[in-house]
């Protein structure tokens, strides 16, 4: 159950139109309580992606 929240509160962060350090990652994640143990890598995989471009505003996709 921890996923949907982490994947949305990832997407939040990835579209945010101000640059977003990993401290803002670590924060918004924290109130994801996760006992599959996925948090430490959902966790470097937003801050891989936001590192990857943090001057563009995600398009990572959509449902449409």
């Amino acid at each position: 159950y921890c996923q949907p929240g982490q994947a949305m509160t990832a997407a939040a962060l990835l579209s945010a139109p101000q640059p977003v350090a990993a401290e803002d990652v670590a924060s918004a994640l924290a109130g994801h309580l996760c006992r599959c143990g996925s948090y430490p890598r959902v966790r470097a995989a937003v801050t891989q992606a936001l590192a990857a471009d943090p001057a563009a505003p995600a398009s990572h996709g959509s449902l449409s």
